[in-house]
């Protein structure tokens, strides 16, 4: 697996043999235009993973929401500063 990174005019010209190395080797690619990133060319099963990682996150930030409905806008605020302060902690622990 290798990520490489080709202009928009190369990547046209080799379609065929990046979605072979894509696919079979499961290489990445960045396609440039103009010297900027415009895609990324993935494995499927990479994007799955992705898609899947995407919709768990907006599934418990969705619960987390439904959790706080109701609750005072002060009282939010404490909490959010006290899981701020407790994740500050874990990160200085691991360091």
């Amino acid at each position: 697996m290798s990520l490489k990174v080709v202009t928009a005019l190369k990547a046209r010209q080799i379609f065929g043999t990046i979605m072979n190395a894509v696919s079979f080797r499961n290489d990445q690619y960045i396609v440039e235009r103009k010297g900027m990133p415009m895609v990324a060319i993935i494995p499927v099963k990479k994007f799955k993973q992705i898609d899947k990682a995407r919709q768990r996150f907006f599934s418990n930030m969705s619960k987390i929401s439904d959790s706080f409905i109701g609750e005072e806008a002060n009282k939010l605020d404490d909490i959010l500063e006290e899981a701020t302060q407790a994740a500050k902690k874990i990160e200085l622990s691991q360091e």
